[in-house]
């Protein structure tokens, strides 16, 4: 029956229902897409990192901007974020809905490139290994800038193939002019996609490498120099943040382990270290199986096709490769920094299979394996939700502002850390910090700077309750004064919640 059903929809020489009606395809693989992400999204706490997010897209633009200018990420996904919010409100499914809406921009522009590329039956075969990349739906429904950051590089990779397949230098120069706003923006809003841009470089040199020298006079070259005008504003500030970094010691060097660890987050998000024998043993399957479909892929392409299935390995391998080479000084990897660009191994993954399905009847099986292995990784995502795996933690925000009543009550994060955490889901109680010393004005505690919601004592709080937050485990908790006794202590997954009454 599923392969009748294979056959009836990829081995016939007339176009299927779901390649004459293309756009109402995609429009469907984009709602499930969608819909399993915000589902996935509003089951999760809102995390340190989407706090931060709210905390600043929350203040007036200018202090939004210098906010941005002391951490580590550009100002336009805050700015965004602030627009949307004043228009949609800050609900969870409001704020999760940009990214998830950004998501789902990104699976409809790379469905419209792949049936560019390679025509309209290999983008609707492709499509569903990326609406079920659980990769991409994690970081859909994430409150952060990775999705926009997918939507840009998709977007920006169209326009740049339109530019180099253009016919007229007016065509050409529309493109190009596109393409130069969409590299700015996209490093405006998250710098890794540098990554990317320099990914599409090595693809365009090779693409003219007959031009040698005189690819300086080439239109894209041009529309490089541009992108770099438009970010002069900010690069003094840019040189700012790599110098005074505030980023969290978080990020590895990206080892064998953590390579084999793309793949098993890209199939079953799942790091490496969590693979059991049984796993292990289906991501080298997987690895198998793309490494054989991608190159039959090569075999069986056009002269004319070849080079765009060289752009799409390029996407996600130059950006990989990259980072292995800064960490051999510099460790910088960590997974959702590669989050924008695993979209293009999924199309790859996709295109490679619909190449071999329709020169081989038998080769559904390899396509329909490794999509149910995505799907999987799917469901444990659901399962897994937004875990931190370097933190080794759950969020548990939720669940904490759920648990308890905010009449009379104090909440005490141990720190700024845990006050960040918490800010977004104990909105609207009396929330405040222990800190002997005012946060730094530069760094991830720079909104905290100077905040009266800062304590060193409790002395000059008056509720009947005190309920004392660890969410970090940093175990600075404040020692409320005699006036308050311990009733109780609650762990949240590893957030320690302690209770005092006077």
């Amino acid at each position: 029956m599923i392969r009748m059903l294979f056959d009836r929809l990829f081995h016939r020489s007339k176009p299927t229902w779901l390649e004459r009606h293309f756009f109402i395809t995609v429009l469907a693989a984009m709602v499930v897409a969608m819909t399993i992400s915000l589902a996935i999204g509003l089951h999760q706490s809102v995390w340190f990192d989407e706090s931060y997010s709210i905390l600043v897209a929350k203040q007036p633009v200018a202090q939004l901007v210098h906010l941005a200018s002391v951490d580590t990420h550009p100002p336009f996904y805050y700015l965004l974020l602030k627009a949307w919010g004043s228009l949609f409100g800050w609900s969870a499914i409001a704020l999760r809905g940009l990214s998830v809406l950004a998501m789902g921009g990104a699976l409809v522009v790379g469905a419209f490139l792949v049936r560019r590329l390679f025509g309209v039956r290999t983008a609707v075969i492709s499509l569903p290994f990326v609406a079920f990349a659980p990769f991409l739906l994690r970081y859909g429904f994430e409150i952060r800038m990775y999705a926009l950051a997918s939507l840009i590089g998709i977007a920006a990779t169209y326009v740049l193939v339109r530019g180099v397949q253009a016919t007229t230098a007016n065509e050409q120069a529309k493109y190009y002019i596109f393409y130069a706003l969409l590299v700015a923006l996209g490093v405006y809003t998250l710098y890794y996609t540098v990554l990317l841009w320099i990914a599409h470089v090595v693809w365009l040199i090779w693409l003219d490498r007959r031009y040698k020298w005189a690819m300086i006079k080439r239109p894209w070259f041009l529309a490089l120099i541009g992108s770099f005008v438009l970010f002069l504003p900010w690069l003094p500030t840019f040189v700012f943040q790599i110098t005074h970094s505030a980023l969290a010691p978080i990020a590895q060097a990206l080892t064998m382990e953590n390579i084999s660890g793309i793949v098993s987050f890209s199939f079953l998000y799942q790091p490496s270290w969590q693979l059991t024998g049984l796993t292990s043993l289906v991501i080298l399957l997987v690895i198998i199986a793309t490494s054989f479909v991608v190159a039959s892929a090569f075999g069986q392409a056009s002269g004319k096709e070849k080079p765009y299935l060289v752009l799409l390995c390029l996407y996600w391998m130059i950006p990989i490769a990259l980072i292995a080479l800064i960490s051999l000084k510099s460790p910088m990897y960590v997974e959702r920094y590669l989050s924008h660009v695993l979209i293009g191994a999924s199309m790859l993954v996709g295109v490679s299979i619909a190449f071999i399905i329709q020169h081989n009847k038998k080769a559904w099986y390899i396509g329909g394996a490794l999509l149910v292995v995505m799907i999987a990784g799917v469901v444990h995502l659901a399962m897994v939700g937004n875990y931190n795996f370097q933190r080794l933690q759950t969020p548990e925000t939720k669940a904490i502002a759920s648990s308890y009543e905010c009449n009379d009550t104090t909440y005490i994060a141990s720190g700024p850390f845990s006050y960040i955490e918490g800010s977004y889901e104990l909105d609207g109680c009396d929330f405040r910090f222990f800190a002997t010393e005012n946060p730094a004005f530069h760094g991830g505690f720079a909104p905290l700077h100077d905040s009266l919601a800062r304590l060193t004592s409790t002395t000059s709080l008056t509720a009947k309750r005190l309920l004392l937050v660890d969410f970090n485990s940093n175990h600075k908790v404040l020692v409320p004064d005699s006036r308050y006794h311990f009733v109780t202590s609650k762990m949240f997954d590893g957030t320690q919640v302690v209770e005092y009454r006077q």
